[in-house]
């Protein structure tokens, strides 16, 4: 939904780069403890996979999926096939077990996640836009932060456990109890470091009685599109996976709130409020904020949960004109 690009404070190849530093000596000296073995491994190519690994796992960690799967998804997917995703038994294989290894989501995840999402500085999920995110505390002190959802699955990816690109800050909604293990793909769904539904999808709402129409009901909420077919399609893969529609359905009261302002204002409220504190010296932005309690633009709707649904719903109600 959110799309993490906007925000240029945010130097995402930048952050990548720290992040493969920050864990290249233990990953290169697991590759390196288990060459031998690996090297009896050999890519698409013919490479030796230790040796594949060794020269290329800069790039796996810190290029962009995209980049990534371009580069070396030929040369892995028949082996991984075989050797790894083929390989369920009640003990995983040497390969298996060595892969996981060098490629340990689960020691980040117990031990750098702080560092990691706290780097990223998002606040609210980036699938959803309705829950707070937020890092509190450090891989010290722990607290409360961001699930990490793989964006691409892990037992299909088995190397790009670690990868930046692949790691999607979001909240449990959306990472355990909506998506689970359903599988997501960047030709199918929103990779909210490319992209997010922008104006090719707004939130509505669907009045089937007087009271819904007055702000006093309990309307279905929906999803309006653009002509754009190719995002569009990723869009709707992606209410379904997070199961936006339903998670969205339980916001009737705000809403019913939003449907009484348009009811106690005009749609000129905005102008008004300027006009009425000239001393204030308000931008539209700044008034739009304290008229309605959250962010104007959509650069803001990773700092602030339900920003699209309101701006989307006063859209829809013609309270405000974006």
């Amino acid at each position: 939904m959110i799309n993490l690009t906007l925000n240029k404070n945010r130097d995402l190849k930048a952050i990548s780069a720290d992040f493969y530093y920050s864990i290249d000596k233990n990953i290169k000296s697991k590759i390196n403890k288990n060459s031998k073995y690996l090297n009896t491994f050999k890519t698409a190519s013919n490479h030796q996979l230790g040796t594949y690994l060794r020269a290329n796992i800069k790039e796996i960690i810190s290029s962009d999926l995209k980049t990534i799967l371009s580069a070396h998804e030929y040369e892995f997917k028949k082996l991984f096939q075989i050797e790894y995703i083929n390989d369920k038994p009640k003990e995983f294989s040497k390969f298996k077990t060595i892969i996981n290894e060098i490629f340990d989501y689960e020691s980040l995840s117990a031990n750098e996640a702080y560092s990691f999402t706290e780097a990223l500085g998002i606040n609210t999920c980036p699938y959803c836009n309705r829950n707070y995110i937020t890092t509190i505390g450090n891989d010290r002190v722990k607290f409360v932060r961001a699930d990490i959802d793989h964006f691409l699955p892990k037992y299909k990816y088995p190397y790009l456990r670690l990868s930046f690109y692949n790691l999607i800050p979001s909240c449990v909604i959306c990472n355990r109890n909506a998506k689970g293990r359903k599988e997501t793909s960047l030709e199918k769904n929103i990779h909210p470091y490319i992209e997010g539904f922008g104006n090719d999808a707004k939130l509505i709402h669907k009045p089937k009685t007087y009271q819904d129409l007055i702000g006093k009901g309990n309307p279905e909420m929906d999803f309006t599109f653009s002509d754009n077919k190719t995002k569009v399609e990723k869009i709707k893969g992606n209410i379904r996976v997070f199961r936006l529609k339903d998670q969205y359905s339980i916001h009737a009261k705000d809403l019913n709130q939003l449907i009484a302002l348009k009811e106690a204002f005009t749609e000129s409220y905005i102008d008004d409020l300027i006009a009425r504190y000239p001393k204030l010296k308000l931008t539209k932005e700044e008034a739009y904020y304290y008229a309605f309690g959250t962010v104007y633009s959509e650069i803001g709707d990773e700092s602030q949960p339900m920003s699209k649904f309101k701006r989307d719903i006063l859209e829809h109600i013609e309270m405000i004109s974006i």
